[in-house]
């Protein structure tokens, strides 16, 4: 009888071993000298590496497509607004009205907030992300009629903003000194010895009342408007 109690245990044993390994090599797949998973691995003990909890926050182009979580700008994915979004060298945060745009050489952005760029009349409750490579990322405001787009990339100085047809560019400097040129909007000192300039369309013309800029970008409703920082004094033409 113990015998046969000793057997079946070594039998159940030696089964769950081969069930654990065939489970295991089901998961990984071979890719050169490595593999990868097919599952997700969990948690380990400290709580990390979790499976994220909701939905992405996704529009247009973007529904549907894999979602990268360990990217620059993937907190915009599960929270409604995001700060401290380095894409390097621009220093970025997203809001009702728009997006704040900074450079910060060091540090976080906190409350800080020199521009603000969006459209007139924007009350936007969460930014979303319409579109992503592996370099660059768009992100949306969407309320009532009005739309507006910021399309920024790692590692580069640009920003592309976009906006609906029916929108007033909007433009609010709380820091720096703001000059207008043309089509040139210029705003230098923003932060941090910073400047930048934004570009509106062939024809455009800037409005100022107070601290905000607006324009209707000559009534051109396609391709970006783009804005540029520059962190040493030179020449923009």
């Amino acid at each position: 009888m113990k015998n046969s109690t000793t057997n079946l245990l070594r039998f159940a044993i030696v089964t769950l071993f081969l069930f654990q390994l065939t489970t295991i090599k089901a998961q990984k797949v071979p890719l050169g000298n490595g593999s990868y998973t097919t599952q997700h691995p969990g948690a380990d003990s400290a709580g990390r590496n979790g499976y994220p909890s909701g939905s992405p926050q996704l529009s247009k182009s973007a529904i549907g497509k894999p979602v990268p979580t360990n990217d620059w700008w993937s907190k915009l994915i599960l929270n409604d607004h995001a700060g401290n979004l380095f894409n390097y060298p621009i220093t970025m945060r997203t809001d009702n009205q728009g997006l704040i745009v900074s450079y910060i050489p060091w540090g976080v952005i906190g409350d800080s907030a020199p521009i603000e760029v969006g459209v007139t009349g924007l009350n936007a409750s969460k930014a979303n992300i319409s579109d992503y490579s592996d370099w660059t990322v768009t992100m949306d405001w969407q309320n009532s009629t009005h739309n507006f787009q910021t399309t920024s990339g790692i590692g580069m100085p640009f920003l592309y903003f976009e906006k609906a047809s029916q929108d007033e560019a909007r433009i609010k400097v709380n820091g720096g000194n703001a000059s207008i040129s043309g089509e040139l909007l210029l705003v230098e000192d923003a932060s941090a010895g910073a400047d930048f300039v934004f570009y509106a369309p062939t024809g455009s013309t800037w409005t100022k009342s107070g601290t905000v800029y607006t324009s209707s970008l000559d009534e051109k409703t396609t391709g970006p408007w783009p804005c540029c920082l520059r962190t040493h004094r030179m020449q923009v033409q």
